[in-house]
């Protein structure tokens, strides 16, 4: 053996001692350590995110789709296999934007999963979704934009707030008013003309960027605490219903579904005012907890709504029942191709790459 150096102890001293005071400078627990990991795109969202009644489906009870427009995305930018991957899509059919809005699952719950998963974290670039349409809004009887939809959209259901349903037609049995075209119901409804509609319907005027705000902003919040690097991306809604003045348009012989001028112009008024809305959230968002874009999709699917038959985005209704299929007035195949499209325009711009 070596003899020992007088100054070897007086060295080793020194090393403990600065390890020591390097120990007691950490933080007292892991929790205020910063999150690690994550993957590099993360998904969420409502049935317009998760594509129902789109093969093959990833999770049923989700209504989660393999060809939705976040696996797009993943495929785009060669992120892998999902969960196993870079990437992982929570989205889940009827969730809302907001814990407490009257559905199952929102898109906060969404982000626990996330976190659960270790999902969310610095190296996440880009985290999308789309929601509000399942929201309550103002507590009417009719308060949900997808409901507004469903029923505006069902043949022989008068709508919207300057509509007036009168006592014969609210008698009428429910499967009959469903098989009759819309100009029939109407010219029943008008017999013996009942309540005024104006406080039952979402309108315009309820879809404020103060309330669109105060839905998204959780979210926005959760997700931002979690990725610190990442963009959030809210992906809007494409048209489902063409501008106002237009003629309409009606499933096979009428029946089932029908769209007339009037109820036109009151759902298109409406997601205008939605759109709208969003749009002045993102902004404010952006500036008090950014990054936060918008992805546009009203603008470039004008043309593409309902009435445009193979030319649409959205599937039109397929009648179940009393009620409609769950994909319909979704997304369809090529409706996922478009909106894909333009999400990955803004993840790329957010610095997701392939690797």
């Amino acid at each position: 053996m070596f003899p020992r150096h007088p100054a070897a102890g007086r060295v080793r001293l020194l090393v403990l001692s600065a390890c020591l005071a390097a120990l007691l400078a950490l933080p007292a627990s892991s929790s205020a350590a910063p999150p690690v990991g994550g993957k590099a795109y993360v998904a969420l969202g409502d049935s317009y995110s998760s594509g129902p009644g789109l093969d093959p489906t990833r999770e049923a009870g989700c209504g989660r789709s393999q060809v939705n427009y976040a696996s797009r995305v993943a495929g785009a930018f060669g992120l892998g296999a999902e969960r196993r991957g870079r990437w992982a899509d929570y989205s889940c059919a009827g969730a809302s934007a907001t814990t407490n809005a009257g559905t199952p699952i929102s898109v906060v719950d969404q982000i626990g999963w996330a976190v659960g998963d270790r999902a969310l974290g610095p190296a996440t670039r880009t985290v999308t979704f789309t929601a509000g349409g399942n929201d309550g809004w103002v507590g009417k009887d009719h308060d949900t934009l997808y409901e507004v939809l469903t029923e505006c959209i069902r043949a022989g259901t008068p709508c919207g707030p300057a509509r007036r349903a009168g006592p014969i037609a609210q008698l009428l049995p429910e499967f009959l008013t469903s098989l009759l075209p819309s100009g029939v119901m109407r010219l029943v409804s008008s017999v013996l003309a009942g309540d005024d509609e104006q406080g039952r319907w979402l309108s315009p005027a309820d879809l404020t960027p103060a309330r669109m705000t105060a839905k998204l902003r959780p979210a926005v919040t959760a997700i931002r605490a979690r990725a610190r690097n990442a963009t959030v991306a809210i992906v809007g809604y494409p048209r489902v219903v063409p501008p106002a003045g237009s003629a309409g348009c009606a499933g096979p012989l009428g029946l089932g579904w029908s769209l007339d001028p009037d109820e036109i112009v009151y759902l298109d008024g409406l997601l205008a005012a939605y759109d709208r809305a969003q749009r002045a959230a993102v902004a404010e968002l952006n500036r008090t907890a950014g990054p936060v874009e918008y992805v546009d999709l009203r603008t470039p699917s004008t043309g593409h709504d309902l009435c445009a038959g193979g030319q649409g985005w959205v599937n039109a209704p397929i009648l179940a029942g009393l009620g409609f299929l769950g994909d319909s007035l979704h997304p369809s195949i090529s409706g996922m191709d478009q909106i894909a499209d333009a999400v990955e325009a803004v993840a790329s711009a957010a610095g997701l790459r392939r690797r």
